[in-house]
């Protein structure tokens, strides 16, 4: 999503503009076709622009439907992400006059002449970070078995343990106690 923030910075510091986006599915050439490199398949976001002195302050919080793997079962399904963000962006030219502004720090965001930002790399990055490490389809996810593999959601099972040949020899102490008692 790319918003204009020139009529923004013509406004007196401390003004804001709200900028929303909702695209449900994601068109994969469509200007957040970035967001499907991390799985989403649809996206709500509500920005506000604040005129700062340096340029324009970005907040609001986005929610997108990830594709996901669970973590237990390897399941494959939808889930939602919820992140919120805060970024300033430094503009390199003033909008009333075209001069140049002063240098923005290292590694920060800036305006270009245009205008114009492209909030899709920071919804991405923001969704990516909100992201569970291990999401899981169902609180109640019982995983797959430890010994064969299958999914004990849909195939529930038990297996009888195989004894351990170096436990043989204390199984015979416990039956001989057992049989004393």
């Amino acid at each position: 999503m790319i918003i204009n923030v020139a009529p923004l910075l013509r406004d007196e510091v401390g003004a804001q503009a709200n900028f929303s986006v909702a695209e449900d599915p994601i068109d994969p050439k469509g200007d957040n076709a970035e967001l499907t490199e991390i799985g989403a398949t649809a996206v709500d976001a509500d920005i506000v622009a604040t005129h700062t002195n340096p340029g324009a302050y970005l907040e609001g919080e986005a929610e997108a439907r990830i594709e996901m793997e669970c973590g237990r079962c390897l399941r494959q399904f939808e889930g939602p992400v919820r992140a919120e963000f805060a970024e300033q962006y430094y503009a390199t030219i003033g909008v009333m006059n075209g001069e140049p502004m002063d240098a923005a720090p290292l590694d920060s965001k800036t305006i270009g002449s245009d205008f114009k930002i492209d909030v899709t790399p920071l919804i991405r990055e923001e969704i990516l970070l909100a992201m569970p490490l291990a999401p899981l389809h169902d609180p109640d996810c019982k995983g797959l078995c430890l010994v064969c593999g299958r999914d004990l959601n849909t195939e529930p099972h038990d297996h009888d343990d195989p004894a351990d040949e170096r436990w043989a020899k204390l199984e015979v102490l416990k039956d001989f106690h057992a049989e004393r008692e």
